[in-house]
Parts: C-alpha cells; structure tokens; sequence
C-alpha cells in the first residue's frame, strides 16, 4: 500500500485553513469567572500566542446617563487584568468601550483582526438548565472567530460556587468527525495547537440508522477512515470510538465518560446552510456539555488542494 502523505487544505484565497493563534480577545466583566480565564491565557502561550485584548463593554441600555462613570471606574479595573497578562510577558491591550455588549464584541474581534475569542459562560445557566449565556451564544452564532468557551460554577448548599478553569485544558481533546470537509478543519487546526496537545480522541457518531443490517458496515467503514486520519495526526497522540446514538447526546456523554479536557468542533459540519450552528450539533453541545468547548469557525468557501474525501481514505 502506498504511504499516506499529509493533507494539505487551502481555503478559497489560497491560505492554509489551519490559524495561529497569535492574538487573543477576552471580554471581561470583572467577575470571577474572567479573572479564572485569563488563566487560559498562559497555556496558549505555549502555543504562540502574543498579543491579548482586554475589553470591558459598559452596556449602552443599562448605564442610561451613568455610562461615563461606569467607563472611568472601568479603565481602573481593567488595567488589573491587564497586569496579570503582562506578567506572562504577552503584549497587552487593555479596551474600554461603552456600546452594546454582544455587537461591540463582534465588531472588535473583527477590527483588531484577532484569531480568537475567549469566553466564559454565565452561571445563570446552571439554574435554568442551560450551560450557556446569551452573549456567549451570540458570539458563537455570529462570530467567524475561533471561539473558546470555559463552563464555570456548580450548585452547592444552594448558592453558586465557581471551580478555577484552564487547568491544561488543551491536554485531552474529543474532536467528533462527520468526515465532512468542514470537520476536517479542526484536525487542521489540531497541527496548529500540537505544542499543547497532548491526546486526541476522535469520535463518530452513526446516526439515524434505518438498516440494521448496514450498520457493521457504517461501523467499520468509520473505523478505517479514523484510522487513517490517526495515522496522519503528526506529533499528538490519538485514538478513536465509533459509537450510534444522536450525535449531540454521545459527545456530550463520552466527554464526561473519558474525562476529556476540551471538546473541539467545527461550526458547522455536512449541509450547506451559512447558519448551521442553529439547532445544529455544535449549538445543542454547546448548551449542554459542562466541559470547554473550541468552535472552529466554518468557512463559506472551502476548496480542497491535494486532498479529497476519496484521497484522504484511500
């Protein structure tokens, strides 16, 4: 059998899709979820990270004519934050903007042209049921960024309790598979990250199975094409599990189950929709995982060089 050689995929202005993660933006709103994410921050150093954006939004429609007070005890604050980042000897800038919260983000991430958004998700959606908040959902649906998004909080007695996050949380990474090309873009993004990484598990998950009869075959068809993307997985140790089920509810479940560290997903995976991430697997894991998730950001043009479904199997 001839050696596989590594893929290599080029999006539609001839760019590698794979992305640096050089500059970071972190929305902070001075709780003590985001002094825990700045934690974060020190792990993709080691990843090549240089630069890290602060931003503290004074919400427009809840200041009223209080927003400039608000500004003025922000920049004092903020600078904190920003001292912690520069401990790390990482570049840093420290923004204070008054603005509507979620756009403000969005349009931020977009003008300072950063590689990433780093959120945590509110606490609020420990007690409705949904591990989610509505800016961290927002973000993740409008934002072409890679998204990071850290759990936070437990009920204890009660009351809200937080549990410090990014303790090496790119060491055990699950990243599901539909084989779609789209999905390839997180083992692209893996390469970019494998200074951190320390284990992957690949998974699929065989839905809507109709014949019974079919499913050894879908099963181990899946296997070989995880086995050969293992093979192609350079310098990160891997494995993969084939399992049925809907697809949400098994990566949710075999994330607690292997006590992975960070689910990674594409935004969107097989179909054409722009807005996938709708009710789409990666929304319903988002919302209901406890563990970090990465979005890898799903592009509207994808062209394959040197690489093809066919190709990539073969």
């Amino acid at each position: 059998m001839q050696k596989s050689k590594p893929w290599k995929v080029t999006g539609a202005k001839g760019g590698p899709c794979q992305q640096m993660i050089n500059t970071v933006l972190v929305p902070a709103d001075f709780t003590i979820e985001t002094e825990d994410l700045l934690g974060c921050i020190g792990e993709l150093k080691n990843a090549g990270l240089k630069k890290v954006i602060l931003l503290h939004v004074v919400d427009i429609h809840k200041s009223q004519g209080l927003a400039p007070m608000f500004e003025r005890n922000a920049k004092d604050r903020i600078e904190d934050y920003a001292n912690f980042a520069r401990e790390l000897e990482l570049e840093t800038e420290p923004l204070v903007v008054i603005g509507d919260v979620r756009r403000t983000i969005t349009e931020i991430a977009d003008r300072e042209e950063v590689d990433a958004i780093i959120m945590g998700a509110t606490t609020e959606g420990f007690i409705k049921g949904k591990l989610l908040g509505r800016t961290t959902e927002y973000i993740a649906r409008s934002s072409k960024k890679i998204l990071l998004v850290e759990k936070y909080g437990a009920m204890k007695e009660g009351k809200e309790v937080y549990e410090k996050t990014c303790r090496a949380t790119f060491s055990r990474i699950l990243v599901p598979l539909d084989f779609s090309k789209e999905a390839m873009k997180a083992i692209e993004q893996l390469q970019e990250l494998k200074g951190i990484v320390k284990e992957v598990l690949f998974l699929y998950v065989i839905d809507n199975i109709k014949d019974m009869d079919l499913l050894d075959e879908q099963r181990e068809e899946a296997k070989e094409k995880l086995r050969k993307i293992k093979e192609r997985l350079e310098g990160i140790r891997s494995q993969y599990l084939v399992v049925e089920g809907i697809p949400s509810d098994e990566i949710v479940k075999f994330a607690d189950i292997e006590d992975v560290t960070l689910i990674m997903l594409t935004a969107r995976g097989k179909g054409t929709l722009t807005d996938l991430l709708l009710g789409s697997t990666a929304e319903n894991v988002l919302r209901k995982t406890t563990k970090p998730v990465l979005i890898v950001p799903a592009s509207k043009e994808f062209e394959e060089e040197e690489w093809d479904e066919g190709e990539a199997y073969a």
